[in-house]
């Protein structure tokens, strides 16, 4: 009996001897992909941001050949070899390692709506704020106008709340109590401090993992032309956008001009005028071929181009939102990066990084 206690308890001790060196050795395994997958993600950063400022360069020698073009200038022919253009569109851009891949997308976070901007114009007109809310995000009654009038008291520098609205006194009084800022938004995330907005108001309605096939068909559009999966929109019903699909602090533009060429769904909402059937429409023809002007006869088609135009433009901004996601081929773990960049045409500083942020 005592040999069978002492066989019992030796195993015991092997078991879990065996047991933790597996779980030392998964967190090892994790660590080391995960480290990995961070540089092919920080990899991802960096191409795009080679890629991009030759891109830039290459449309600055292509506008200066026009010129010379007109003026009647002969030009020599450099002989390289055409290579693909990295820029602001739908589908992420995939480049393999080694021993990994990462996947980069690329977004004109200018073409964004300006939070500062548009907080400060709704001082004056309300409804500015409040139609974009309802028409981009779906939200409406007192939701909408409490987020409406709490924005306009979070930038506004004065301590008396609007009807909806929020100051100090209400912050102060959560579990968590911090001050309103009365000043320009730093980060678009600022907004998940500002009154009734939630994590799903700002990042948008998340859909369920546990979905059947048949709902997940029937959230997706496809492409009538190439048959091609649209995870957006299926007969008119569409997830709800969320604040950050819209809204943006890195820009200098103080006008409403959306690049429809990159615009996702709910920022083409936002357009006055704007209906989901030409958002569609939209979708549908640039996934075809991008628009080269907003003078394009496919956009002249549309029942209320007159009304939506002065809002439109193609040409991309120099603010740009790059996303890389890294990870080590048929492993488990992926890291990602998000990173705002500004790129300038200034000698010796072709970029600033403005905004970094690290994720899973």
């Amino acid at each position: 009996m005592l040999v069978l206690w002492v066989m019992t308890l030796l195993s015991v001790i092997v078991f879990e001897f065996c047991s933790t060196m597996r779980i030392e050795a998964t967190i090892a395994r994790n660590f080391k992909e995960g480290e990995r997958s961070y540089y092919f993600a920080q990899a991802g950063i960096s191409r795009a941001m080679v890629e991009i400022v030759k891109a830039k360069s290459a449309m600055k020698k292509f506008k200066g050949a026009k010129e010379s073009m007109v003026k009647g200038e002969a030009l020599e022919e450099e002989g390289e070899d055409e290579v693909e253009e990295w820029k602001p569109r739908e589908e992420p851009y995939t480049f393999l390692f080694e021993e990994g891949e990462c996947e980069v997308k690329i977004s004109d976070e200018g073409s964004k709506i300006n939070l500062n901007w548009v907080a400060k114009q709704a001082k004056a007109n309300r409804k500015l704020l409040t139609d974009i809310l309802e028409q981009s995000c779906d939200l409406e009654g007192e939701e909408r106008d409490a987020i409406a009038d709490s924005i306009i008291d979070w930038v506004d520098a004065d301590h008396e709340h609007l009807m909806n609205g929020a100051e100090d006194d209400y912050y102060e009084s959560l579990e968590d109590p911090y001050e309103c800022r009365d000043g320009e938004f730093v980060v678009t995330e600022e907004l998940l401090l500002v009154k009734g907005v939630t994590e799903e108001i700002f990042y948008g309605e998340k859909k369920s993992s546990e979905e059947s096939q048949e709902e997940k068909e029937e959230k997706t559009y496809l492409h009538p032309s190439t048959q091609q999966a649209f995870p957006l929109m299926h007969k008119g019903m569409m997830k709800s956008g969320g604040l950050s699909d819209v809204f943006t602090v890195f820009s200098e533009s103080t006008s409403f001009k959306i690049n429809l060429n990159d615009a996702p769904y709910e920022l083409l909402l936002s357009i006055p005028g704007m209906t989901s059937e030409v958002a569609l429409e939209i979708i549908e023809e640039r996934r075809e071929e991008e628009f080269e002007s907003i003078s394009d006869a496919r956009l002249k088609e549309l029942p209320n181009y007159t009304q939506i135009a002065p809002y439109l433009t193609v040409d991309p901004t120099n603010f740009y939102r790059v996303e890389a996601r890294g990870r080590i081929a048929d492993g488990a773990v992926a890291r990602a990066i998000t990173a705002v960049i500004k790129f300038t045409t200034q000698e010796g500083k072709k970029f600033e990084i403005l905004y970094w942020q690290e994720g899973v």
